[in-house]
């Protein structure tokens, strides 16, 4: 009796065949290769566009429990938007390969009557572009910020005398004292979405005050020149008619921005 060969049974003898023909080095690559798909590093740019994305949604939740918790709690939100807003202001200069700032209302209220609620408290980042006919502007990056009541932006030492509450004693060494080292210059800029109307903090057709940091297109510090550069925050007593008093030199905190663009947080008045 002759035994058949099942059709099957067949067909696996030639897989068989044709897979011994296959070096096993190449077989234990190609295995390798299908268990094991090749990974990709992630490089600076995704990095950093990743870090503006983060920065948006910690700009939600600063908004969304500013006021909550007392004025610790806002001083830790303050310090966690704005280290987010210079993580934008970089990846925007990096991403984009060209100057980007992070600006600060810096508009004395007492001078032609501007908003006495956003001095020291709202904050733009914006990028450098040029345009169709080959001049430069500056253009805002989603919208200004404004940080949580009632924390400011410490300015420059020396810290005016009618910024402080009665009785309150700044630290006004620049090196050492609880003080931002920001630049200061007039400037407006462009709105989002191609709009051509020059503006400042909404104010259209102006150019104000503003202190600032910018970065260069590989992520460094250009200005200011100090190095690390400071930004403190501290709470204030808020008006609506005039400048904010810082009321207490003890509840400060802050940054520190490298020339290379790195952040470190402080956390106390004493750590400047």
């Amino acid at each position: 009796m002759r035994l058949r060969t099942p059709a099957n049974a067949a067909s696996v003898m030639r897989s068989a065949s044709i897979l011994s023909a296959i070096p096993s080095e190449r077989r234990g690559q190609d295995a390798r290769a299908t268990a094991w798909p090749r990974r990709r590093a992630f490089t600076l740019v995704e990095l950093l566009v990743v870090i503006g994305v983060i920065v948006i949604l910690l700009g939600g939740v600063g908004m969304a429990i500013a006021g909550r918790g007392g004025s610790g709690a806002a001083l830790s939100t303050a310090q966690s938007l704005v280290a987010g807003l210079v993580g934008t202001a970089r990846a925007q200069a990096v991403l984009h390969q060209t100057e980007a700032r992070l600006l600060v209302y810096a508009q004395i209220p007492a001078t032609g009557n501007r908003d006495n609620t956003r001095y020291l408290r709202a904050l733009q980042v914006v990028r450098l572009e040029t345009l169709p006919n080959g001049t430069t502007a500056w253009v805002a990056v989603g919208d200004s910020v404004l940080l949580p009541a009632p924390i400011c932006v410490v300015p420059p030492a020396p810290v005016p005398a009618n910024h402080l509450s009665p009785g309150v004693a700044w630290n006004n060494n620049a090196a050492t004292g609880p003080v931002s080292t920001l630049n200061l210059t007039n400037m407006s800029y462009r709105g989002q979405s191609g709009a051509t109307t020059l503006q400042y903090f909404g104010e259209t057709g102006a150019a104000r005050a503003v202190r600032y940091i910018e970065f260069g297109p590989d992520g460094t510090v250009t200005m200011p020149t100090a190095n690390p550069i400071k930004i403190a925050l501290a709470t204030a007593t808020l008006s609506t008619t005039t400048f904010p008093l810082f009321n207490s030199a003890t509840s400060v905190r802050g940054l520190f921005i490298r020339r290379s663009g790195a952040v470190s947080l402080v956390d106390d008045a004493l750590s400047f």
